[in-house]
């Protein structure tokens, strides 16, 4: 995790449903403030680990740390006072406003109802949705809605946010939006995600990679990339392309009539030389892209599988 004390962790998680479903076992994590990301594919165990982190869903065996009281303790009412938490489906009044569904959430986290109100308006200017008050939940649009859900989660002030898939269903420059957003709201927070797309994660501070209810690998996005993979990828464009070879210093990965893919460890070295070999086999070249190794490659190198998300 991040060099922050943690505010969250948790200790050999497991959940098994009643028809011997094992939801996630042994999963054990800590995150202190700044971003920590759950990063798998759908049915990896993310979810439910963090609706048991949040106190919404007992596990089966394992215990979990928040603001240093156990969530499924005795005292479980002090952590879950440190905690918001946006499931992906946030339970709001479609027929309400904005304004009142938003007043209704800082209500049930126990504030005055001034203070909810005056607090609601300030998230709504914060997240960008200053002039929707009055509008009905139900003519949001997916953007607006997946804004609101994070002002719902912050309006209790909460040391600990807890967020499941936030940017699902958005394009690319609406995700990046609403992550820059959120890291710029929430401050110092500690900030739990989850996410199935590797460029949202390499944006963390500190990544876990769930891959069949476990915890497969874990630690900050370029500690993880320099750990496990080491070669880049060149994608050669353009028309004759089947005539592509695999060379000593550059390794052929896919190949077709337009389209060629090499890896490489010096992408620096191997491009000229590939370019020119390429050129006196007879393809045409129009356009020539590298890039660099990323989480997605690492889901790669540690499962053997690629991740939904990838590129």
């Amino acid at each position: 995790m991040s060099g922050s004390p943690p505010l969250v962790e948790a200790y050999d998680l497991e959940k098994v449903y009643p028809d011997g479903t094992v939801a996630v076992r042994g999963v054990s994590f800590r995150a202190g403030r700044g971003l920590t990301i759950f990063m798998g594919p759908n049915g990896s165990g993310k979810t439910t680990t963090l609706s048991i982190t949040a106190g919404a869903l007992r596990p089966t065996s394992g215990r979990v740390l928040v603001c240093g009281y156990d969530v499924w303790g005795r005292d479980w009412s002090r952590p879950r006072s440190c905690i918001g938490y946006a499931p992906q489906a946030m339970p709001f009044r479609e027929k309400l406003s904005v304004i009142e569904n938003l007043t209704w959430y800082g209500l049930i986290r126990g504030l005055p109802p001034w203070e909810s109100r005056r607090r609601a308006r300030w998230l709504l200017e914060q997240l960008g949705l200053e002039g929707l008050e009055r509008k009905k939940v139900s003519e949001l649009s997916g953007g607006q809605r997946r804004r609101l859900t994070i002002a719902a989660s912050l309006i209790g002030d909460p040391e600990v946010l807890i967020l499941d898939e936030p940017t699902s269903g958005l394009d690319p420059k609406a995700r990046a939006s609403l992550w820059s957003l959120l890291r710029r709201v929430a401050g110092d927070k500690a900030i739990i995600a989850s996410t199935h797309i590797p460029d949202e994660a390499e944006g963390a501070d500190y990544v876990y990679i769930f891959h069949r209810g476990r915890v497969v690998a874990e630690g900050a996005p370029g500690e993880l990339i320099g750990r496990y993979v080491r070669y880049s990828r060149v994608i050669v464009k353009g028309s004759g392309l089947e005539v592509a070879p695999t060379m000593e210093w550059a390794r052929l990965v896919e190949a077709g009539w337009d389209r060629a893919v090499y890896v490489t460890e010096d992408p620096e070295e191997a491009l000229p030389r590939l370019v020119e070999r390429l050129l006196k086999l007879g393809a045409r070249i129009e356009r020539v892209e590298v890039r660099k190794p990323g989480l997605a490659e690492v889901f790669l190198a540690v499962t053997g599988e690629a991740p939904e998300g990838g590129a």
